[in-house]
């Protein structure tokens, strides 16, 4: 069996070639760097988002009503 006639799909069935898979990306949360600028801490703004001080990063992925 010639391995460059192989298609990369395959070579991850036969075990010729390992999946490169993407490292886990981690949620944000309260004092965690900032994914923007690296240099603020993220904190809770008045809509309940995590916001950058630094920057004005804001994940929208948060929020909420009170």
């Amino acid at each position: 069996m010639n391995k460059k006639n192989l298609s990369s799909f395959e070579k991850l069935l036969l075990g010729f070639e390992d999946p490169k898979l993407p490292a886990a990306a981690q949620p944000l949360r309260k004092g965690a760097l900032c994914p923007q600028c690296g240099t603020g801490r993220l904190d809770y703004n008045g809509m309940l988002q995590l916001e950058c001080p630094a920057c004005g990063f804001v994940n929208g992925e948060t929020g909420g009503c009170t």
